[in-house]
């Protein structure tokens, strides 16, 4: 999403905005729905005649689905069958777009089966300079789930749990042909049941290169740095479950699922250098207190929805229970305000917020910058938006 008013780069290696479909189906039920009460009545909150229909769109019926604020338009950087169910997406120098496609996630509503492997690293690229890539080479395919990318050196540091590789293209002709292991405990625990070495809804994701030189995780407790082509690691506290970003100041920014926001004031070795010292004061603090959402359209199929005050009495949902994918956006190309503001994805609410960031004596504290109302909405059940990043003209 970027201005109206700003017109379109010759080369326009921009992603807006890249869309995963999940099956409305959850997970399976026995690992979904922890924390029921015995004997709770589980039952739909919302009629099915409130429930409008949710059949496939193309991009273009997608796009027209959104609603944004004045001023901001949203444009489609790439679609199926060029790519399929992204998750993670990264720039490299030149341009390119490297995507994590979870290919295998959910073949059916038990999640059987997902330890096949379907999943890969593609590089997407914009040929004819139109603004949408047309060209996608298969960087490294036969992934079971890989869940994290990030690009290091001449290399891209991969996550396919419990594996974390180094893998490079050594002949130039895009295609990895060289890997190294650098961890082999990586996102666990695992989850025989559905044949994968680790629970996807928990397994540590979000490779970020932070300010201090550090690589860090959202949900894992080591931190790592690649140092004239060795790799080193350190314990560090764990973050959040799905993302992690940073500030213009290398503060850390994260998530639970019904908790928005969260982040380090402070880094965080800086208080656990005394063992004796168990209190993290200053790390894993909450930063939006309110979790009240405002989704633009009906949310039948989110987690525990049969519970009283998850879905409003209009069926709309009412506070987070799928927040992920955080961004502290810090590019140049929306107006001036909007840097440092923190948006998050809500794939069950079909929405993305925009939350404005205030620091005041030593902290920080996040609201919404609409009332009653979110940054993006989609009315398309199947819009379910999982992560965002800053791309290199400053587009979001």
């Amino acid at each position: 999403a970027r201005p109206e008013n700003i017109a379109a780069l010759n080369s326009q290696m921009i992603l807006r905005l890249l869309m995963l479909l999940l099956l409305v189906a959850g997970p399976d039920p026995a690992y979904a729905q922890r924390g029921d009460k015995e004997g709770e009545a589980q039952t739909t909150r919302v009629p099915p005649e409130k429930i409008p229909p949710a059949p496939p769109l193309s991009p273009d019926q997608a796009l027209a689905t959104f609603k944004l604020p004045d001023g901001f338009r949203i444009e489609l950087a790439a679609a199926e069958p060029l790519v399929e169910a992204p998750v993670v997406a990264t720039f490299d120098p030149e341009g390119r777009l490297w995507v994590v496609e979870m290919r295998g996630y959910m073949p059916n509503a038990d999640g059987l089966g997902e330890g096949e492997p379907v999943g890969r690293i593609s590089v997407l690229e914009d040929t004819d300079g139109d603004g949408r890539m047309d060209k996608s080479t298969v960087f490294l395919d036969a992934l079971v789930m890989p869940r994290a990318l990030l690009l290091v050196g001449s290399g891209a540091l991969l996550a396919e749990p419990p594996n974390l590789w180094f893998v490079h293209d050594t002949d130039g002709d895009g295609k990895a042909d060289d890997r190294k292991l650098v961890a082999s405990n990586y996102a666990l625990p695992a989850d025989p049941r559905r044949g994968v070495s680790s629970d996807p809804e928990v397994a540590s994701n979000g490779l970020l290169w932070a300010l201090d030189n550090w690589i860090y995780s959202a949900s894992h407790a080591t931190r790592l740095r690649y140092r004239e082509g060795l790799w080193s690691s350190e314990p560090t506290i764990p973050r959040g479950q799905w993302g992690l970003t940073q500030d213009d100041f290398g503060r850390l920014f994260f998530n639970s699922n019904t908790d928005h926001l969260r982040g380090d004031l402070v880094p965080s070795h800086n208080v656990s250098r005394n063992p004796n010292f168990r209190a993290t004061v200053g790390a894993n603090v909450q930063i939006a207190q309110s979790q009240s959402v405002w989704p633009g359209r009906v949310n039948p199929g989110v987690n525990r929805g049969y519970q009283e005050d998850q879905l409003r009495a209009d069926g709309t949902l009412a506070t987070f229970t799928a927040a992920c994918g955080p961004l502290i956006y810090r590019g140049d190309q929306l107006p001036p305000v909007f840097r440092g503001n923190a948006f998050v994805c809500e794939p069950t609410g079909n929405f993305v917020r925009r939350d404005i960031l205030v620091e005041t004596n030593l902290s920080i504290t996040a609201t919404n910058a609409y009332d009653k109302a979110e940054f993006l909405t989609s009315t398309d059940e199947r819009f379910r938006p999982v992560n965002l990043f800053d791309g290199p003209d400053g587009a979001l």
